[in-house]
């Protein structure tokens, strides 16, 4: 295999300004990582429970590590991708997360934020317990209370306003926890519509939108005998729910 040199250097060599830069080099073949169609070689099921692979930052000590891997999803966005949780069998703390291929909707072909995951769990400013406000409103006065005192007093109060006919005082305000099906029929039962989420903000328009037009609020489009598709301001595997639906 020879490399094909520019029209310079070509020139340059045979009047010998420069040295031979492009000699014969013996052909070779590249190692397969995979078999085609393969995504990557993921630990296969059979051995999720005891996993041992080199730790990443050990070098050249080669450090083993041994995992236990735990299927879960992946909740920074609504696509719900399958997730893999890697739990050192040691410390029994999750030391990263991976695509899961055996995921019927990603199928392992997750967007950089599922792996990200593992950087909430460990973020330095998470908070790991509830804090109730002793000062004003702003003044950043707060004092650590047990999960027992917390729900006690949310509760309380919540049932005083429904017996007061308050309800309309009564808002459930939730980030993406996966069960907004059950907090509906409990917030329906207390005759309550006060159910605010994440989705309120980020797709609630479109999905309204879906709904009306569609008669679905997430529709999926016939990609496999697509013959054309328009992309507006996203990139083809970073917009939920395109991953999944694609696929």
């Amino acid at each position: 295999m020879k490399h094909k040199p520019s029209f310079i250097e070509n020139i340059a060599e045979k009047l010998g300004i420069i040295e031979n830069l492009h000699p014969q080099i013996e052909e070779f073949e590249l190692p397969r990582i995979n078999e085609p169609g393969e995504l990557s070689n993921y630990p296969p099921p059979e051995q999720w429970d005891d996993w041992t692979e080199y730790e990443a930052k050990s070098g050249h000590k080669r450090e083993k590590k041994n995992y236990q891997i735990v299927p879960t999803t992946c909740f920074n966005c609504e696509s719900g991708c399958g997730l893999l949780s890697y739990v050192d069998k040691e410390t029994m703390k999750v030391r990263k997360f991976e695509g899961n291929p055996y995921h019927p909707g990603s199928r392992g072909r997750n967007c950089a934020k599922g792996p990200a995951t593992i950087n909430q769990i460990n973020d330095v400013d998470r908070i790991l317990y509830p804090q109730k406000r002793v000062g004003t409103r702003g003044a950043g006065e707060w004092e650590r209370v047990s999960w027992d005192e917390a729900l006690d007093d949310i509760a309380a109060q919540i049932r005083k306003a429904l017996q007061e006919e308050r309800r309309n005082e009564v808002v459930y305000h939730v980030g993406r926890p996966g069960h907004e099906g059950f907090m509906d029929r409990v917030l329906q039962s207390w005759g309550v519509d006060g159910h605010n989420s994440h989705t309120n903000v980020c797709s609630a328009g479109a999905r309204l939108g879906y709904a009306i037009w569609h008669g679905a609020d997430r529709p999926s489009p016939d990609h496999a005998n697509a013959q054309f598709m328009l992309l507006i301001s996203a990139h083809l595997e970073s917009g939920h729910y395109f991953n999944p639906h694609a696929q």
